[in-house]
C-alpha cells in the first residue's frame, strides 16, 4: 500500500519497488500484491516468474559427472588431435573426450569420484602436448612459437649458406688438401649452428613424436622426429669418422619449414575462431546500476536480473532486458548483422552487446551473462564448432590412418634402396616419403574452410548449430516456408469482432468478450494471440488470469477464467476446433466468418457452453522482401512450396501473391509427411517445430517461440528472409573449397608419394612441397573471409541495377 496511517490520510509514502528496488511514489501491483516502479519492471518480474533463473554452478548429483575444457599446445594436425582424443578416451574415469585440432581445446566429461582435472592435465602432457586448465592463464604459444621461429632462421640461413659454399667447392673442383682443415671448421660450425634449431624448433617435436610412438600411435611429430633427427644423426656420424655426406642443414632446414607451416596454421585457426570471441568481446565488462541513493559501477559478473542499469549514450548495453526510460537509436548489427539503427522506446526489448548511439536509458535487466542473447549465440557457436560434420570426421579417419600408412611407406622406401644403393640413399629417400606423406593439408581442408563459413554466417545475423549444417544445406533441393510470421509481417493486427445477437447487444458485450479471449490467450506464445492481446490492451481492456490453459497445436488453445457466471472450458482457434468440440455456429457467424476470408482474413473463432460465441478478424500483410526471396530461390533451381495451417480460402489467396504451392489446413504432423529428402523448413511457430525437427534442415526466425529455434539446425537472428539465399550461396561455395581442397590434398600425397618412393624427390623438396601444400589449403580456405556478407552482396546488386 502507498498510502499512509489514517493520521494522515493525504500523505503518500516512498514504496521501495519489489525488483530493482527502487523507492516510488506512483507504485503499480500485480495480482499477487507486488509493488513496482513502473510497467517495465512488472513486465520483467512476469517474465521471470514464468522463467525462473536456474544458477549456473548447479551441480547434479546423476554420476558425480563433470565437464571441464583444456585448452591445448603443440598440436600440429587433426592426427594429433586424434592422438590426444584416443588416450583420453581411454584413460580410466574419462566419460567422453572430445578433441578440436581447429580450437586446440579437449573437451572432457568425466567422473570427479575416479580422476581430477589436474590428472587429466598430466593425461595430455605425457603425450607430450601442453595443457592448462580453465583456471589457469594459458602459455601463448604464438608468441613463444614466433619467437624461436625467428632465432631458428638465423641459424637456418647460417647453415644454407655454409652448406651452399661447401657444395660450391665440390661442383667447381676448388677442392685441395690444403684448405680441407677450413671445411671441416665450417663442418663443425654447421653443427654448432643446428643445435639451437634442433633445441628450439626440434625439441617439441621429438618429445611428442617419440612419447606418441611409446603408446605404438604415430603421428605427424614421429614422421617429422625419424626424418630429421636421422639426418642429424647420420650428419654427426660421418662427420666422427670423416667419411659420407653432411646433413645438417637439410635437417634444420626440414625443420624450419615445417615450423613456417605450423606458424601459418596458427594464424588460420586464430581467424577462423573471431565469430565466438567477437561476441564475447563486445559485452561490457562494468555496468552502472540505479540505486536510490547515487548510480554505483559494478562488474557485469554481479548483476543479476531485475536489476536496473543505466546505459549513456555510446555505451553498450551489458544485459538484455526492456526499456524503463528513455528513447533512442541503437545498433543492433553485432547480433542481426543489420547495420541500419533501431529506434527503441519505453517498453521496448533491448540486448547486451549492442550500442546505445544517441539516447540515455534505464533497463530492467531481464537476463544476464550466459543467459543474454550475445550469451546464447555465443554458446550456439562454441557448440557447432565442436559438432563435426559427417565428412569432418572421415577425414579424421583418414587422416589417422595416413599417419601408420607414411611409415609402413618410408620403411618398403629404405629396405629397397638400401639394397641398391646403400644406407644414405636409403634414409634420404625415406625421409622424403615421411615428409611428402604428412596429412597436414588434409586435415586442414575441411574444418578451416567450414568454421570460416560460420563466421561469415554469424556476421549476416544467421547462426549455424553445427558445421555439418552447411553441408546438409548445400544439398537441398526443396524449400518449405510457414506462413503466418514467416512470410507474413508480424505484428498481425485485429481487423476486427463480431459476436452473436442485437446490435445493442453487441456494444454492451464487445468489450467482455475482448477481455475473455485476449485473457485465455494471454498464456499463448502463437502470433495471432499476441495479436489480440496487444488490441485488447491497446483499448484498455483488463486481463484476467487463467485458471487453466492447454495449448493445441495447429488448432487453438482452451483455458478457464475465474469468472463465476463462466466457469465452462473456452474454445479459441480454428472451425476444425470448434467443429471437433461439437460448437454449434449461427447462420450469421457464418456469413460473417466466409465474408471476412474472401477479404483474405484469418479468422478466428471463440466459444463455450456448446456454441461458438464470437469471431475475431485478424490481417496479416506480406513481407516486403519474401516475393525478392521467393524469385532468388527459384534462380537457384529450387522447388518451393508453404505448408500452413490457415484455411484453404487464405491459401489459394497467398498461392496468387507468391506464385509458388501453398498447402493449407495441415496439422504438425501433416507438415511433417509433406517434407521429402533433402528438403528444407522454414518457420517459427510451435506447430512448425515438428516440422523443422524433421527436415533435412531446419531454419527459424528468432522472433519464433523457443520450441522451433531449439529444433532448427539454423537460426535467422536477422528479420530478413533475404538471409535464406545468400545462406545457401555460402553452403555451396564453402563445400566447393573443401571439395578442392580435399582433392588437393589427395592428388598431392598420391604424386608426392610416388615421386619420393622412386628416388626422385629430395628430402628438402618434400619439405618445400608439405609446406606449400598446406598453404594452398589454407589460402583457399581463407577466401571465405572475402565472401561478401548480405549488406555488401545487396548493396553491389544495387550498384549494378543502378550502372543499367
Amino acid at each position: 500500500m502507498n498510502l499512509a496511517s489514517a493520521s494522515t490520510p493525504n500523505v503518500k509514502t516512498l514504496t521501495a519497488c519489489s525488483l530493482c528496488g527502487l523507492t516510488t511514489l506512483h507504485p503499480l501491483c500485480n495480482d499477487n500484491g507486488d509493488v513496482f516502479c513502473c510497467p517495465s519492471c512488472r513486465e520483467v518480474a512476469a517474465l521471470l516468474a514464468e522463467s525462473p533463473t536456474v544458477e549456473q554452478n548447479q551441480v547434479t548429483a546423476e554420476g558425480r559427472s563433470e565437464e571441464v575444457i583444456l585448452s591445448l599446445g603443440g598440436m600440429w594436425c587433426s592426427s594429433c588431435a586424434w592422438l590426444v582424443s584416443e588416450n583420453l578416451k581411454r584413460t580410466k574415469g574419462v566419460v567422453g573426450a572430445e578433441v578440436s585440432f581447429i580450437q586446440q581445446q579437449a573437451n572432457i566429461t568425466f567422473d570427479s569420484t575416479i580422476t581430477n582435472h589436474r590428472s587429466l592435465k598430466k593425461r595430455v602432457r605425457s603425450l607430450g602436448y601442453q595443457a592448462t586448465l580453465p583456471n589457469e592463464k594459458p602459455r601463448d604459444e604464438e608468441e613463444s612459437f614466433f619467437t624461436r621461429l625467428l632465432i631458428g632462421g638465423v641459424m637456418v640461413l647460417h647453415d644454407m649458406i655454409v652448406g651452399g659454399g661447401i657444395y660450391a667447392r665440390e661442383l667447381m673442383g676448388w677442392a685441395t688438401p690444403e684448405t680441407a682443415w677450413l671445411v671441416h671448421f665450417f663442418q663443425i660450425m654447421m653443427l654448432v649452428s643446428s643445435l639451437p634449431v634442433l633445441i628450439l624448433l626440434g625439441l617439441p617435436i621429438l618429445r611428442a613424436g617419440f612419447a606418441s610412438l611409446l603408446r605404438g600411435q604415430p603421428n605427424i611429430h614421429t614422421l617429422i622426429m625419424i626424418g630429421t633427427f636421422s639426418a642429424f644423426g647420420l650428419s654427426v656420424r660421418n662427420l666422427m669418422i670423416g667419411h659420407g655426406g653432411l646433413y645438417f642443414d637439410t635437417a634444420t632446414m626440414l625443420i624450419f619449414l615445417v615450423s613456417i607451416g605450423r606458424w601459418l596454421e596458427m594464424q588460420a585457426h586464430k581467424s577462423s575462431n573471431k565469430a565466438v570471441s567477437r561476441l564475447l568481446e563486445q559485452i561490457p565488462d562494468k555496468a552502472t546500476v540505479v540505486t536510490d541513493a547515487q548510480d554505483r559501477i559494478v562488474n557485469v559478473s554481479e548483476l543479476k536480473p531485475g536489476m536496473r542499469v543505466r546505459v549513456r549514450p555510446g555505451e553498450r548495453f551489458p544485459v538484455d532486458g526492456l526499456i524503463a526510460i528513455g528513447e533512442g537509436d541503437v545498433d543492433e548489427s553485432l547480433l542481426t548483422g543489420e547495420p541500419k539503427p533501431v529506434t527503441h522506446h519505453e517498453g521496448d526489448k533491448v540486448q547486451a552487446g549492442t550500442i546505445n548511439l544517441d539516447g540515455s536509458f534505464e533497463v530492467i535487466a531481464t537476463a544476464v551473462g550466459a543467459s543474454t542473447m550475445a550469451g546464447q549465440i555465443g554458446r550456439l557457436l562454441h557448440e557447432a564448432l565442436w559438432a563435426r560434420s559427417p565428412l569432418e570426421r572421415m577425414v579424421d579417419k583418414l587422416s589417422a590412418w595416413m599417419t601408420p600408412l607414411a611409415l609402413a611407406l618410408a620403411t618398403i622406401a629404405f629396405l629397397i634402396w638400401y639394397s641398391i644403393a646403400g644406407l644414405e640413399t636409403g634414409l634420404m629417400v625415406a625421409l622424403s616419403v615421411l615428409l611428402i606423406a604428412c596429412p597436414c593439408a588434409l586435415g586442414l581442408a575441411t574444418p578451416l574452410t567450414l568454421w570460416l563459413s560460420l563466421e561469415r554466417a554469424a556476421a549476416s545475423g544467421a547462426i549455424l548449430r553445427s558445421t555439418g549444417a552447411l553441408e546438409r544445406l548445400a544439398k537441398v533441393e526443396r524449400i518449405f516456408f510457414d506462413k503466418t510470421g514467416t512470410l507474413s509481417q508480424l505484428p498481425m493486427k485485429v481487423q476486427g469482432i463480431f459476436i452473436e445477437g442485437n446490435g445493442a447487444k453487441k456494444a454492451g458485450c464487445r468489450n467482455k468478450f475482448l477481455q475473455i479471449i485476449a485473457s485465455v490467450e494471454d498464456g499463448s506464445e502463437h502470433p495471432l494471440a499476441k495479436a489480440i492481446v496487444e488490441h485488447a490492451k491497446a483499448n484498455q481492456v483488463e486481463l484476467i488470469k487463467p485458471t487453466s490453459f492447454k495449448a493445441l497445436p495447429a488448432l487453438g488453445v482452451v483455458g478457464q477464467l475465474p469468472i463465476s457466471n463462466l466457469q465452462l472450458p473456452i474454445h479459441i482457434g480454428s472451425a476444425r476446433l470448434m467443429s471437433a468440440e461439437g460448437l454449434s455456429m449461427s447462420t450469421d457467424i457464418s456469413q460473417q466468418a466466409e465474408a471476412w476470408k474472401e477479404a483474405g482474413h484469418i479468422v478466428v473463432y471463440a466459444g463455450w457452453d456448446g456454441q461458438v460465441t464470437g469471431i475475431l478478424a485478424l490481417g496479416e500483410n506480406i513481407r516486403a522482401e519474401a516475393n525478392e526471396t521467393v524469385q532468388q530461390l527459384q534462380l537457384r533451381g529450387f522447388e518451393l512450396g508453404v505448408l500452413t495451417g490457415d484455411e484453404a480460402s487464405a491459401g489459394a489467396r497467398w498461392q496468387k501473391v507468391l506464385g509458388i504451392p501453398v498447402s493449407a489446413a495441415l496439422s504438425p504432423d501433416e507438415k511433417m509427411k509433406r517434407l521429402s529428402e533433402n528438403s528444407a523448413m522454414v518457420g517459427d511457430g510451435i506447430n512448425d517445430g515438428p516440422a523443422l525437427a524433421a527436415a533435412t534442415i531446419g531454419l527459424a526466425m528468432n522472433h519464433g517461440t523457443d520450441v522451433a529455434r531449439t529444433a532448427a539446425d539454423i537460426v535467422l537472428v536477422r528479420d530478413d528472409l533475404r538471409v535464406i539465399p545468400w545462406l545457401v550461396d555460402l553452403s555451396r561455395e564453402s563445400m566447393k573449397r573443401v571439395k578442392q581442397n580435399l582433392g588437393w590434398a589427395v592428388i598431392y600425397n598420391l604424386l608426392g608419394v610416388g615421386l619420393a618412393m622412386a628416388g626422385l624427390l629430395q628430402p628438402v623438396f618434400s619439405a618445400f612441397a608439405m609446406v606449400a601444400s598446406s598453404i594452398f589449403v589454407t589460402t583457399n580456405a581463407m577466401k571465405m573471409n572475402k565472401f561478401p556478407l548480405l549488406d555488401e552482396e545487396n548493396s553491389e546488386q544495387l550498384s549494378v541495377n543502378s550502372g543499367q
